[in-house]
């Protein structure tokens, strides 16, 4: 192991208790990407997903480096899906919104524009 894959290791090891083998046997297993847009590693970033629910992260602590049981890990996500996606998933859930009624809306407003000619590019039907 090189001197970095060395530090990730221990890294992983110590907050997510995995190994970089894990990781990248997950990553493999999970179509060699995100597990969510399929982005692939490592042109693209992935952060291990973890169920915030279980595990708190320290607020307020200077370089405080949060741990966390490894029991609420989930797959691999790039920055886009892991932040926007199953954040605001995540935070609709808190807050008992169903994401449904986000994914009916979009669905909805997806056919109101593409019957208005939004989606068409000059003359060409997207």
């Amino acid at each position: 192991m090189t001197a970095s894959e060395k530090a990730a290791d221990a890294r992983l090891r110590r907050v997510y208790k995995k190994t970089l083998a894990d990781k990248l046997k997950e990553i493999s297993e999970q179509g060699g990407g995100c597990a969510i847009c399929g982005r692939k590693y490592p042109e693209f970033i992935l952060s291990q997903d973890h169920d915030h629910r279980c595990c708190k992260r320290p607020r307020g602590k200077k370089g405080n480096t949060a741990t966390f049981c490894g029991k609420c890990n989930r797959g691999w996500l790039c920055y886009l899906c892991n932040r926007w996606a199953i954040g605001s998933l995540e935070y609709m859930a808190k807050v008992n919104i169903p994401a449904e009624k986000a994914f009916e809306y979009l669905k909805k407003w997806y056919a109101v524009l593409k019957e208005r000619g939004c989606y068409e590019e000059k003359g060409k039907k997207l």
